[in-house]
């Protein structure tokens, strides 16, 4: 049999810390886990019957979704998966807490006879095991879930600000996993304005040239580059004289202050913290070298 490719909504839950639990506790959670997802597509308004089952991963599991409506899925399926989860935790204790890292992608996935396979699925799976998803989950104890959306998602349905997403809570945050590099995704807790413990950027900072911060905010992408001895140049730290300033008449900054820090040099090239900029020879080199003019140390 020829194997069947189609474009589907996948869905991917993890259950948050399900290993450290007894196997009686895991199973349990297994059953409510299925019958909670159920009910809340049910209530969602979101049709399964006529597509694939869900394909278990022990913890969680994937789900094929064909001819779903994307922006119910987004906003009033979270919404209600989010409700049953916290009304699961209002009568459970730590060891039957049921807190999901959810992701939400899209794309073709192929059914060969023996499984599903496909790079878009994938993506899927390395999506919802991300560390800031896992950091967001975790510094969210109100929240029933996490949230994370792939790029492709949240520019084809978040960003179009419909009423049933709360479009304006996403963070934008690199995606690094394995095969995956220099992605980004996009992560929401329900109950909270923006998701707790990461730091992320603002649709309204990419939109700008912003991109997704690492070490505690957003790194910019669109600050001004560095001019020449006449130019008012700003970079990141002391400068040539130690009050934030180049020495005059000495290398293509000369004059030029340097009061903050993230400013951009050209292109991608961005410094961050406390940066001293020197221009002539550098001193451990020999004299022949004869005193370059602008090089930064």
């Amino acid at each position: 049999m020829k194997p069947r490719t189609q474009v589907y909504s996948i869905l991917v839950v993890d259950i948050e810390r399900f290993g450290r639990r007894a196997n009686p506790v895991q199973i349990w959670l297994r059953e409510r886990l299925y019958e909670i997802v159920g009910k809340a597509f049910a209530e969602s308004g979101i049709d399964t019957d006529n597509g694939p089952k869900p394909s278990d991963r022990g913890d969680g599991f994937f789900w094929l979704l064909s001819g779903t409506d994307r922006t119910a899925l987004t906003g009033r399926f979270i919404d209600v998966l989010d409700q049953k989860l916290r009304s699961h935790a209002r009568t459970s204790n730590e060891e039957g807490a049921l807190r999901l890292r959810v992701a939400l992608h899209q794309g073709d996935v192929t059914d060969d006879g023996a499984g599903w396979v496909g790079e878009e699925l994938n993506t899927a799976c390395r999506l919802v095991d991300i560390e800031p998803l896992r950091t967001a989950l975790a510094s969210g104890p109100r929240a029933g879930l996490a949230l994370a959306v792939s790029g492709e998602w949240h520019r084809q349905v978040v960003r179009h600000e419909d009423s049933s997403v709360a479009s304006d809570t996403f963070r934008c945050v690199p995606f690094d996993a394995k095969e995956i590099q220099g992605a980004h995704a996009w992560i929401s807790v329900p109950g909270y304005d923006a998701p707790p413990g990461i730091s992320g950027t603002r649709a309204e900072d990419t939109s700008r040239g912003a991109a997704p911060g690492r070490d505690g905010g957003t790194a910019r992408a669109d600050g001004g580059a560095a001019q020449g001895a006449a130019g008012n140049t700003r970079g990141g730290g002391g400068g040539g004289r130690g009050d934030g300033t180049a020495p005059a008449g000495q290398g293509p900054l000369a004059g030029a202050r340097f009061d903050r820090v993230n400013q951009v040099f050209g292109g991608d090239q961005i410094v961050h913290g406390g940066q001293t900029f020197q221009w002539g020879p550098d001193p451990e080199e020999p004299a022949a070298r004869d005193g370059g003019d602008g090089n930064g140390a």
